[in-house]
């Protein structure tokens, strides 16, 4: 045994260019499967990651946007409606004040660049929730008007005011013109002060309550929809679902979808998952061929080490024993060369190559062994 191995490693060594190439083959072909593969679940795991989001144009009422957001496909959304040109009357007091923006929302934390003081039992969450009529105020707003935590102030539209004493010229009363102001606006109230804010002129509302502001903003709609889907195969379900659901809907809403990306990603998914095994079984086909091409052309020294009256199998063993090692070397350096290519490796190629290596190289290592000692010796390596 001692001398099967002794003249193994010396043919190798004596090799040269043969011994180089058996070991770059099994590198090469490695390197190149563990790339191909990295690829290919990197890929995959992007395909499933890609986000797919939708955006509906031409207003939505809430009813409707909130159903879609409660769809199977939707993961997270986002609903929004500005209404310019508000102003409020708090309730002690005896003229409006502020003009500026009422801004609805599914998540106020998305356009508030300062932090919330919560009114005593309310927070994020909840006020999100609420169907009750309640708003946050900016903290520099409320202590200029004097406004506190619990407080009510009615809302209405821009001028509201002045437009009840013009329509009503025979009310001479401005306590009187007040209450009429009070009854025919909403009330809010405030359960949040947001402090060291920029916005010094908004009002922020839960979108669910959004509706019981409509008397005095009439037509009101989620103008900003924005669905984000579970996955990128949910496009077409919700697209369909979204055609059902406001078919009927004034204004003629429109989703847009931009799933460019995602398909992007996705064919390349495909591409890289049909490539992968046709190049695994090229590259195990070469894995077994090449080494047992390599064992015929040894023909010649097979020839003598019959005449000097080693048995078949031990040649064979020896042969088979030379193409495994330089295989074996080969892997470990094509692993290695992999995860410098940036592979995430399993073991599962390089035990498939060395599997087919062992097989090709005792096929053709029998074969060779088979043949008339005379042709063996009159081959040409």
């Amino acid at each position: 045994m001692n001398t099967s191995i002794r003249y193994v490693l010396r043919h190798m060594l004596r090799g040269g260019g043969k011994t180089i190439l058996a070991i770059f083959l099994a590198l090469l072909l490695t390197a190149a499967v563990g790339r191909l593969d990295s690829l290919r679940q990197h890929y995959e795991a992007l395909s499933r990651s890609v986000v797919i989001r939708g955006s509906v144009l031409g207003g939505l009422t809430v009813y409707r946007a909130e159903k879609l957001a409660g769809a199977e496909q939707v993961k997270d959304y986002y609903l929004e409606e500005n209404v310019q040109d508000g102003e409020y009357l708090k309730s002690t007091g005896d003229r409006p004040s502020w003009d500026g923006t009422l801004m609805f929302s599914s998540d106020y934390t998305q356009s508030i660049d300062g932090n919330v003081e919560w009114l005593e039992g309310w927070d994020g969450e909840s006020f999100h929730k609420a169907t009750k009529r309640v708003c946050l105020m900016p903290a520099s707003m409320a202590e200029e008007d004097e406004i506190k935590l619990g407080d009510r102030i009615h809302i209405a539209v821009s001028g509201y005011g002045y437009t009840l004493s013009t329509y009503h010229p025979e009310i001479t009363d401005p306590d009187e013109i007040i209450e009429m102001y009070k009854r025919n606006t909403s009330p809010a109230t405030v359960v949040g002060l947001v402090s060291e804010t920029n916005l010094t002129s908004r009002l922020w509302f839960p979108i669910h309550g959004m509706d019981q502001y409509s008397s005095m903003f009439p037509g009101l709609k989620v103008e900003t929809a924005i669905y984000t889907l579970r996955d990128y195969r949910d496009a077409q379900p919700f697209r369909e679902y979204f055609q059902q659901e406001t078919s009927r809907e004034k204004g003629n809403p429109s989703l847009y979808l931009d799933t460019a990306e995602a398909d992007r990603i996705r064919k390349m998914a495909n591409l890289l998952s049909t490539l992968y095994p046709i190049a695994l079984g090229v590259a195990l086909l070469l894995g077994g061929v090449l080494p047992g091409l390599m064992v015929l052309q040894n023909s010649r020294e097979t020839a003598i080490l019959r005449v000097l009256g080693m048995s078949r199998k031990r040649v064979c063993a020896m042969l088979t024993g030379e193409q495994v090692l330089l295989c074996v070397v080969g892997l470990i350096l094509g692993v290695a060369a992999a995860f410098l290519l940036g592979a995430g490796w399993e073991l599962t190629y390089p035990g498939l190559h060395l599997a087919a290596c062992l097989i090709g190289s005792i096929v053709f290592a029998w074969v060779s062994t088979g043949k008339d000692l005379l042709s063996l010796l009159q081959a040409k390596e």
